[in-house]
């Protein structure tokens, strides 16, 4: 579990510190992962148990968000860039978690899906999605979105227009794709209207 754990929190940008001893952990820890057999008297803060996610991705996500936003959050975006190849930035009260590239309509709708579903509890949820030049192509997406995130309550979507979101407002972040950088800005010219 440790290696995939650390292969994933890279990922992220992320520290892991590995630990035999629970008394080795430094105090500026913030949160630990563990299984629930393996130091069943840890007394620290927000600890996460291997046995309570569906997936050690979901596992590595949720100690991400947790460092990043702590426990609670009341605004959810996530913001895709459709096309051939699509990108996608997650954010949770304007902080980015993530940010993926995909080739598949299907991965995308699915990480979208279990990232709405995953933090249901928020006071709002958007989930943007750009006017591309190809508008089949963003029919086809907001059709699947629509299919998947049905009986979800509260979740608005909103199809935005896409100009200008390659020009460069920002500095591009190391390592992330053109199409991942479309949808953070995109998010940005909408997060004062969804906030």
């Amino acid at each position: 579990m440790a290696s995939a754990v650390k292969r994933l929190a890279s990922a992220y940008n992320v520290d892991v510190v590995h630990v035999a001893d629970p008394g080795d952990l430094p105090l500026d820890v913030e949160v630990v992962i563990t299984r629930r057999n393996e130091f069943p008297e840890l007394d620290r803060g927000k600890v996460l148990y291997k046995e309570d996610f569906d997936s050690i991705e979901e596992l590595v996500e949720k100690a991400v968000e947790l460092t990043i936003v702590g426990s609670s959050y009341e605004l959810v975006i996530i913001a895709v860039d459709p096309g051939k190849s699509m990108g996608a930035v997650y954010l949770l009260d304007g902080k980015i978690i993530k940010s993926r590239r995909y080739g598949f309509i299907e991965d995308l709708v699915d990480d979208v899906k279990r990232f709405m579903r995953a933090h249901k509890e928020a006071e709002k949820r958007y989930l943007l999605l750009g006017a591309a030049s190809d508008l089949q192509m963003v029919k086809r997406i907001l059709g699947e979105f629509e299919k998947c995130l049905k009986g979800e309550e509260g979740i608005t979507i909103i199809i935005s227009d896409e100009s200008f979101t390659r020009k460069g407002l920002i500095p591009k972040v190391k390592g992330m794709s053109k199409d991942e950088y479309s949808a953070l800005i995109l998010t940005l010219k909408n997060f004062l209207k969804l906030r």
